[in-house]
Parts: structure tokens; C-alpha cells; sequence
């Protein structure tokens, strides 16, 4: 089972996002090497468009399309569920609930939820209490499943002032549920535009790079919200021969190499 997860690809309309970084032309780099590595399906965790808007959000559907293999997707603080539904549909979004676009499906022998974190009134993201109902009725149904959820908010602070202040608005609520259910393996986010691994509530949380916007992080000082443009990467979470699911990142730079050790 292979398992690509791709984040905050911030498309806009037309050009670059702004005015600096070609996340179109990164999506569309990403997908080409997708389609190479054929993982068995892709995740795609939050802010797919930069400003929520249909014309965005259709441009980032019309590149995804190109991918050879399923994909799913999850909205993110600069998407809108509407929008978002209308331009992916239930092909990308397999069902919605009342109030949130969360779904779950079966594949390779997993357990996949998508767990609609986004809030419009909250950027940083929020779990209310049916939200958190529906995740525990989905965990207990299948409870000897192995399980991934991708969500765009992490619910663990990640040391970045901008996204852990305020965190993630009803972090408790998910963390009772997520205690109780040992057949989580990967909690999978986007959001912070950093690869980070984080042990929450006994469960790994992952979250996955930008497709090309790096979030500056200083751990000495903050110095303000911004970003450098830079390759794109993504995670391919696999197992290895020992049935055990290792991650890794996918950078897809123009490295010099490879060269022999001898």
C-alpha cells in the first residue's frame, strides 16, 4: 500500500500565488510524478485554493484530474465547503455531512477519514461536538481496522506562532476520541507548510510540506508571518517488509548526484 499526501497547494485563477510562487505549475510537476511513483491513492489535506474562489478551486481540479490513480480531498481554513463541493463533487469528497465535509472510505485494507477541520470563523480550525460524535461513531464501527485520518489542522501545537495561537478550536474534544481508538497509525495535516512528526494522544500526527511555500520558522524568535518559495514536496507513506508504515518526503529539486560512496 502506498499512500501519497499532498498539501496547501494555494492555486489561484490565473498566474503565480502571489505573484511569486508557481503552485499551479507545482501541482501540475507533482502530478506528472505521481503518476511515475503510482501510489494507490493521494491524499490531498487543505487549502487547495488561495482565496476560496470557484474559478481556483476549478483550476486545481482541472490538474488533480490528471492523476492516474484516486485522490481525495479535505478542505483547508482558505477553501469554502460549497465551492469546494462544486468544483470536486463526490468523486474527491465521497459524502459530506450536515455542517462539515467529512467522509470515510475503505482502501488496501485501511480505514481512510477525512475529517473536515476547516471553520469559517476560525482560521486555525475547529472540532465542534458533532464533529467529534461522527468521528467516534465512524472509529467504533470499524475498530479493528487500521485507520488513517487526514484533516488540514493539526491538533498538536507544532511550535509555529501563527498556526499554534490560537490552536485548533476544540483540540480536547478530538483528543478524548482519538485516545480511545488504538487503531489509529497516522493522524495526517497540512496547514503549517512544514513536515512535522509529532506524538499526540499515543498516535502520530504528520503533516505534510506546501507544494512550494515554506513557512518561515525561526525556533529562537518570532519574526513575523511569511514564506520562501521552494521546490515542491509531498509525503509517500508505504509500508515496508515488515508490514509497517514508514513516511517519507518526496522533494522534487534538481540535486546534483546521485554519487557512489567508494
Amino acid at each position: 500500500m502506498r499512500i501519497a499526501h499532498i498539501s496547501d497547494l494555494h492555486i489561484v485563477a490565473d498566474g503565480a500565488t502571489l505573484g511569486v510562487a508557481p503552485m499551479a505549475q507545482n501541482l501540475a510537476r507533482v502530478v506528472t510524478d505521481l503518476n511515475s511513483v503510482k501510489p494507490d491513492l493521494v491524499l490531498v489535506s487543505g487549502d487547495i485554493a488561495n482565496t476560496a474562489q470557484l474559478a481556483e478551486t476549478r483550476r486545481a481540479a482541472y490538474i488533480l484530474n490528471q492523476l492516474q490513480m484516486p485522490y481525495y480531498v479535505t478542505p483547508g481554513n482558505h477553501d469554502d465547503r460549497g465551492v469546494l463541493w462544486e468544483a470536486f463533487g463526490g468523486q474527491a469528497v465521497p459524502a459530506r455531512e450536515i455542517g462539515h465535509l467529512s467522509y470515510a472510505l475503505n482502501a488496501g485494507g485501511y480505514r481512510i477519514i477525512g475529517l473536515d477541520s476547516s471553520d469559517p470563523e476560525h482560521r486555525n480550525g475547529m472540532i465542534c461536538d458533532s464533529r467529534a460524535a461522527w468521528l467516534e461513531a465512524q472509529l467504533a464501527e470499524f475498530g479493528e481496522t487500521p485507520t488513517l485520518i487526514f484533516m488540514h489542522h493539526p491538533p498538536v501545537k507544532c511550535g509555529v506562532e501563527e498556526t499554534d495561537n490560537p490552536p485548533l478550536k476544540g483540540a480536547e474534544l478530538l483528543a478524548r476520541v482519538v485516545s480511545r481508538h488504538s487503531q489509529i497509525e497516522r493522524i495526517l495535516c497540512g496547514h503549517i507548510h512544514l513536515p512535522v512528526q509529532a506524538l499526540w494522544q499515543g498516535r502520530q500526527v504528520c503533516t505534510a510540506p506546501s507544494l512550494g511555500m515554506r513557512l518561515r520558522f525561526d525556533p529562537n524568535e518570532n519574526k513575523g508571518s511569511a514564506f520562501f518559495v521552494t521546490p515542491p514536496a509531498y509525503l509517500l507513506h508505504l509500508h515496508n517488509a515488515d508490514g509497517e508504515l514508514v513516511s517519507h518526503q518526496i522533494t522534487l529539486d534538481e540535486a546534483a548526484g546521485p554519487f557512489g560512496f567508494g
